[in-house]
């Protein structure tokens, strides 16, 4: 088995739990961990690997093909570009940074030095995501008009005092936005593509912390698709749902339930008539592709190895990253202004916004 050699940076993180069993698959060897906490040594220690306090000695003596960042958001971008300027492929939790324009380095120097630089966006490899993914594709809602998009991720005040980075400006950039938002995000430009302009509000509604716990946004899309956006840590028993509306039909997934409804004939031909006819409604079954995942971590690394090793194509490149952040950025910065902003987002503009809400020239 030609195992790819891989090092964490963030050893100690909590999302690790998440990426501990890609220890076992067989396919990749763990030989370096860093994290800046020396209490994180017995995590490494218990998974045999040599542990290190500086990410940058660690990638000079253990020459990783490949590394794993899952630290707090504003060191993704330095240390993946210091990985990748070492020779090191990356894989970088969400969201890929915490600026676009931090992104946009990113992808730049994965360019020069033809390093691979992936995305931990699991959800992709969902099963209802994919067959989603394919009804569109294929046409079968017609033209679409309209996208709701709702997730609730409840959080308690023990949550965001589990680590001194969380929901601050200077240590993760953000609040949903930044933390549990992207995976929602992507999904969004997964389906449908960038949206081209945003209107957004970001509150803080019940959480005493100095950052965003709500993002309310409408959206609309260059082939003038309207949708809505309501992501939220402070509301419960709230439904997660994703709801596709076309012109053929629609398809939901709430709850993790997928459903399929049909018009018969396509509205747009409906509308043309004389009569107050409306079309039939006709729910149909559907299978779930095959050829999805379970959403989670592992789908990722195998992904990754076949990519490494036999030139797949990744669930997640590093443009896509820079995309979701693109989205992130624009409904904070609409949420801040107070008014509508359209995208690719300015990065000056949001760059100058985070100098303001952090008070630092050097984020």
């Amino acid at each position: 088995m030609d195992k790819i050699r891989y090092a964490v940076v963030g050893i100690g993180a909590g999302v690790f739990r998440h990426h501990r069993d890609a220890v076992d698959l067989g396919t990749f060897e763990l030989v370096g961990a860093a994290d800046i906490r020396p209490e994180a040594k017995d995590r490494a220690n218990e998974l045999g690997a040599p542990f290190f306090t500086d990410h940058r000695s660690m990638l000079e003596a253990t020459k990783p093909e490949l590394t794993v960042i899952m630290t707090p958001h504003p060191f993704h971008a330095p240390i993946s570009i210091d990985a990748m300027e070492s020779g090191s492929h990356v894989l970088v939790e969400k969201p890929i940074a915490v600026r676009v324009s931090e992104a946009d380095r990113m992808l730049a120097v994965a360019e020069r030095t033809g390093r691979t630089l992936a995305l931990n966006f699991q959800q992709r490899c969902r099963g209802d995501i994919r067959t989603v993914k394919r009804i569109i594709d294929d046409g079968r809602l017609g033209q679409i008009q309209h996208v709701d998009m709702t997730a609730a991720w409840p959080r308690t005040a023990t949550y965001y005092a589990g680590g001194g980075w969380r929901a601050t400006w200077i240590g993760e950039g953000g609040g949903v936005l930044m933390n549990q938002a992207p995976h929602q995000l992507d999904l969004l430009c997964y389906l449908f593509g960038l949206p081209s302009r945003v209107s957004a509000w970001t509150r803080t509604t019940l959480h005493t912390i100095e950052v965003e716990d709500t993002v309310h946004a409408m959206c609309e899309w260059p082939g003038g698709a309207l949708g809505s956006i309501h992501i939220t840590t402070a509301e419960a028993g709230r439904q997660d749902r994703l709801e596709i509306i076309g012109t053929a039909g629609s398809v939901s997934i709430i709850n993790g339930e997928l459903k399929l409804k049909v018009l018969s004939p396509d509205f747009r031909e409906t509308i043309k008539g004389s009569t107050y006819a409306l079309p039939a409604i006709t729910a149909q079954p559907v299978e779930v592709t095959e050829d999805g995942g379970d959403g989670d971590h592992l789908d990722i690394y195998k992904n990754l190895y076949e990519a490494l090793r036999h030139g797949a194509s990744l669930v997640a490149t590093g443009h896509d990253g820079q995309v979701a952040l693109d989205l992130a950025n624009a409904l904070m910065l609409s949420g801040h202004l107070g008014g509508e902003v359209t995208l690719p987002t300015d990065r000056a503009a949001y760059d100058e916004l985070l100098v303001r809400l952090t008070g630092r020239k050097d984020v």
